[in-house]
């Protein structure tokens, strides 16, 4: 049974909906443990990363800090390795082991919109979220094609993932995003646009009409606050199945929790809290 204290770590983190999710988890299994969040600056892992060991049972890591946590872990479980980042350590007997559970929770969430994999996605972004959800895709035979502004990024993430039967191709900035697009399936967006740092911005070209492509994409958006992000709202309303990132987070964090204690997730009592944090969240931002 694990006990002390977790924590997700990253910048920005002020926002995040995962402490009073995982506690809600750790309280259903009955398990004496606290959750919380700690920001750590972008470029300041490393330095912080003993103090961090010495405090915590295991940690989430999340933006910017994915793909530095990959070479900080003592162990690399093989999906942090095949995607090159890392959001779970677990800490056992002193030592740190990284895992990935993004590419599973994303995975998890759609699964609830489409029983089918997908045959073609699009992934805007070519970060840590990104590696790791097209690492999944790319895995189970669906052809990923990425597309973003950091040519030089995007580029290292196809040549990580692509091998054998995988393909994973980098399709360059957002101006080549119709092109990409042409007999997708699934549009994944894994940037900040839309969240609180970068609030009411969409990804997509006022020009790119979501409903008029073939297949209708369904549309996936990592960022999860606000829930109905400008993406979701202009794919909803223009006919395409939408799945929202808070779904993805409740996923990975599951996986993460089963990581920790060895048990089941109680994914439904994860989910309530997500929801409800969401729900007060809006209520208070109502009120401003």
């Amino acid at each position: 049974m694990s006990r002390g204290t977790f924590a997700v770590v990253g910048d920005p983190i002020a926002h995040s909906v995962s402490p009073p999710m995982q506690r809600a988890a750790f309280a259903a299994a009955g398990i004496d443990a606290d959750y919380v969040a700690e920001r750590v600056p972008g470029g300041t892992l490393p330095a912080a990363w003993e103090a961090l060991r010495g405090r915590l049972a295991g940690w989430n890591v999340t933006r910017p800090h994915k793909e530095a946590a990959l070479r900080l872990v003592e162990g690399v479980a093989p999906e942090a390795s095949a995607c090159g980042s890392v959001n779970t350590v677990v800490l056992e007997g002193g030592r740190t082991t990284g895992h990935s559970t993004d590419g599973a929770g994303f995975l998890d969430a759609l699964a609830a919109v489409r029983t089918e994999p997908a045959g073609r996605a699009v992934i805007i972004g070519t970060g840590g979220a990104t590696r790791a959800v097209a690492a999944a895709l790319a895995g189970g035979g669906t052809d990923v094609r990425l597309v973003g502004r950091n040519e030089e990024a995007g580029r290292a993430v196809a040549d990580d993932l692509s091998s054998g039967d995988v393909r994973v191709a980098y399709r360059g900035s957002l101006d080549r995003l119709v092109d990409a697009l042409v007999g997708a399936d699934l549009l994944v967006h894994a940037t900040p646009m839309g969240d609180p740092s970068m609030p009411g911005r969409s990804p997509i070209p006022d020009d790119v009409a979501l409903g008029a492509l073939e297949p209708r994409p369904v549309v996936a958006d990592l960022v999860y606050w606000p829930r109905r992000t400008p993406l979701l709202e202009r794919a909803a309303a223009e006919g395409c199945v939408i799945v929202e990132g808070i779904e993805m987070l409740i996923g990975q964090g599951a996986r993460s929790f089963q990581l920790w204690t060895g048990r089941p997730a109680p994914v439904e009592a994860m989910r309530d809290a997500a929801y409800r944090a969401l729900q007060e969240r809006a209520a208070l931002a109502g009120g401003r």
